[in-house]
């Protein structure tokens, strides 16, 4: 893994420790979901261990759409630390952002 994907990786793993924290605190108050809650959907409750597979196997893209997915769908408030982490991966891969109803638009200087 080069430098560039250690330091992306390690800006997922950054942000998965808020995100996967506040996932874990919704289940908990939820206690049993009925089939159509939000956190019932496929990929939420392992979304951290799915979002790294992808980024292990150079699919950062697609890992960074799950962590927007992990956030978006139940839907998570994240705090702005977050929001920055969130932002540098944006710049990382090239891709605007989109969080809380939130446009992230990293500066794309090359």
């Amino acid at each position: 893994m080069s430098h560039h994907n250690n330091d992306l990786r390690a800006d997922f793993i950054e942000a998965l420790k808020e995100i996967s924290t506040l996932m874990s605190i919704a289940y908990e108050q939820l206690g049993p979901l009925p089939d159509d809650h939000a956190l019932a959907q496929a990929g939420l409750e392992n979304g951290a261990e799915i979002v790294l597979d992808y980024v292990d196997h150079n699919e950062a893209g697609v890992a960074f759409e799950h962590l927007l997915y992990m956030i978006n769908e139940p839907p998570l408030v994240v705090s702005d630390e977050c929001m920055n982490v969130l932002a540098r991966i944006a710049k990382a891969l090239h891709k605007p952002v989109t969080v809380r109803g939130e446009s992230i638009f990293p500066s794309f200087s090359l």
